[in-house]
């Protein structure tokens, strides 16, 4: 069988693209293993793709009351920030969380029709927290201000 060399180019291409591919895949999946162990597999799909996204505003004397909640599900750069609680590089995971001397009064709500998760970020010891399961990790300087800053424009 003879073969061209514009053959063995396009088919050159065609193995270095599915290499590519392969190691793109690899490489996104490798950089979440944590995180994934971290929430799990439910919390974190809703992190990733829940519809509705929001700051739930508690009362500091009750943390079960909500007293206001606000849509965030089309803010700009949510995407980024949520890309951010998924990636493995965001988290401190060498560092225990201490423990807080005071409760935030804001929590952020991953929700579709019929599951949610809440997380609590603290700003005090950069800690983030799944309220479900009470599973806690301290999140990197950059991480932990870049979600303060996006959190403190919804006031």
């Amino acid at each position: 069988m003879h073969l061209d060399r514009g053959k063995i180019a396009v088919l050159s291409m065609f193995a270095l693209a599915i290499g590519a591919a392969t190691f793109a895949w690899f490489w996104n999946y490798r950089r979440g293993e944590r995180c994934l162990a971290f929430y799990g597999s439910e919390a974190a799909t809703l992190i990733r793709t829940a519809p509705r996204v929001e700051i739930l505003e508690v009362d500091p004397a009750d943390s079960l009351t909500i007293a206001r909640r606000i849509d965030i599900s089309h803010a700009p750069g949510l995407l980024n920030a949520r890309a951010a609680l998924l990636d493995d590089a965001s988290f401190q995971w060498n560092v225990q969380p201490r423990p807080s001397t005071t409760k935030p009064t804001r929590l952020l709500c991953f929700a579709n029709s019929d599951r949610e998760v809440r997380l609590r970020l603290n700003r005090e010891d950069q800690s983030l927290e799944i309220l479900l399961d009470g599973n806690s990790a301290v999140l990197d300087a950059k991480t932990s201000a870049g979600w303060q800053q996006f959190l403190d424009r919804y006031k």
